[in-house]
């Protein structure tokens, strides 16, 4: 963990019992603007942190239950490094978060993909939302492929080099400096196709007509809607369990 970076740790609450790093500080791949992405077991429900580069995302135990299966849940297993751990508490969560079934993740990013077909109504509207979303599925996509070939990677720089794809450093980065931009979401949505294939038409016709629709049966539609406006939260895209649906 860069010195530089753990200055801007601010002092945890009370009721902190774990807490672990995760991403390219515990990989060992930062460079010098990376995050400092840090996961706290909690007692309780906590909104997430962010200073400078620090970023503490707080779960109860029961919130990283919802993480089994996932590859958020993966990303922890496979790269997270615990710092502290009262009881074993984390560890045990960690351990039990399970294989990824790949083959249900891109059928379920195909069905969401039908919010980009839509654009015509909601651009410019919603494009940071929009773009916001894109780079999370797209980003999803590629971790999912990367553990269908047998050669797990959540490293964006590492999946960049495989891929011989050097702009995916730039689509895919935790952090921008620019406004979100149509070419941004265009991008973002070529490779996801080359992924997915072709997206289904939406079933509802904009995100707006979405959420109205599917308010009464919630589900990866509602949720990526609302992502997709941009009122679930400013932080990462992995800023709070409920918001990990791959």
């Amino acid at each position: 963990m860069e010195s530089g970076v753990a200055a801007d740790l601010p002092d945890l609450p009370s009721g902190v019992i774990g807490l672990m790093v995760y991403g390219s500080q515990a990989r060992g791949d930062a460079v010098d603007d990376s995050d400092l992405d840090l996961l706290a077991l909690s007692v309780a429900p906590r909104p997430s942190i962010q200073v400078a580069l620090v970023s503490i995302s707080f779960y109860t135990s029961q919130m990283l239950e919802t993480g089994i299966g996932t590859l958020f849940g993966a990303h922890l297993n496979r790269d997270g490094k615990i710092l502290i751990d009262k009881d074993n508490q984390l560890r045990t969560a960690i351990d039990s978060m399970g294989e990824v079934d790949t083959d249900r993740l891109f059928e379920r990013a195909r069905r969401m993909s039908q919010l980009f077909t839509s654009l015509d109504r909601d651009l410019p509207k919603y494009l940071p939302g929009l773009v916001r979303e894109a780079r999370y599925l797209l980003r999803s996509c590629y971790y999912a492929r990367a553990i269908s070939d047998g050669e797990p990677c959540f490293s964006i720089r590492e999946l960049a080099k495989r891929h011989k794809d050097p702009v995916l450093v730039r689509l895919l980065a935790s952090r921008h400096q620019q406004e979100p931009s149509v070419r941004e979401l265009t991008e973002c949505l070529a490779r996801l196709r080359g992924v997915l294939g072709d997206f289904p038409r939406s079933e509802h016709g904009s995100l707006e007509a979405t959420i109205v629709n599917e308010w009464e049966s919630p589900g990866d539609l509602l949720s990526m809607a609302f992502l997709a406006l941009g009122v679930t939260g400013q932080g990462s895209d992995y800023a709070e369990v409920g918001k990990i649906l791959l």
